[in-house]
């Protein structure tokens, strides 16, 4: 985990002030939440505000999964303190285009677990045990807030019916995703239903 940050910490040079802070840098670099890159870290973070998990110690770079949400449970490979969550988006806004709306696909293909001292290790495969796929459904760029989450949707599917249905699949749009076993729920539904996908 690194260094958890809170906003109002100064830059310094020479040990004084320079008038910018943590929260100037944060809204120059991470306030477009159209942006592809900084639209997924906000997804990871609505799911896990709506799994009630513990948001205070910052995102985990390299995690072979992007949410460790704690919950107990059994399957065939036997008993488990927590469900394996991953995240993934998709909008048809983009900070970058105008008037063409994109394409509605999510990323599935399977991966091995990246580790920053030991580089890549283990098996390639779907490393989740839940996907939550975020769908941002707003279409007119001059009024869309991707903080107003009743434009959101939300799809569970279980990790089991990605790999029977998809194996190696590296994307999925949302009409497939639509015709596999799934749950769509809105943000205070969440934690049900990815409790309720998992235990099958």
């Amino acid at each position: 985990m690194g260094i958890v940050k809170w906003g109002d910490e100064p830059l310094l040079f020479s040990k004084e002030q320079t008038g910018f802070t943590v929260l100037d840098f944060w809204r120059w670099s991470f306030s477009d939440l159209l942006d592809n890159v900084l639209r997924g870290s906000f997804c990871e973070f609505v799911v896990g505000a709506a799994l009630g998990v513990d948001l205070s110690a910052g995102r985990t770079n390299w995690a072979p999964w992007d949410i460790t949400f704690p919950y107990s449970w059994e399957d065939a490979a036997g008993r488990h303190d927590f469900i394996r969550v991953e995240v993934k988006n998709s909008s048809y806004l983009q900070s970058w285009n105008d008037g063409k709306l994109s394409k509605i696909s999510f990323g599935i293909a399977p991966k091995e677990v990246a580790d920053p001292a030991q580089g890549i290790i283990g098996e390639k495969k779907r490393q989740s045990d839940v996907y939550v796929f975020c769908h941002y459904k707003a279409k007119d760029k001059a009024t869309a807030d991707p903080l107003v989450l009743d434009d959101w949707d939300f799809y569970i599917v279980s990790t089991k019916v990605l790999d029977d249905r998809c194996a190696g699949q590296k994307s999925i749009g949302l009409a497939s995703l639509q015709n596999l076993r799934h749950i769509r729920t809105d943000f205070p539904g969440i934690r049900d239903a990815v409790i309720r996908c998992v235990l099958g």
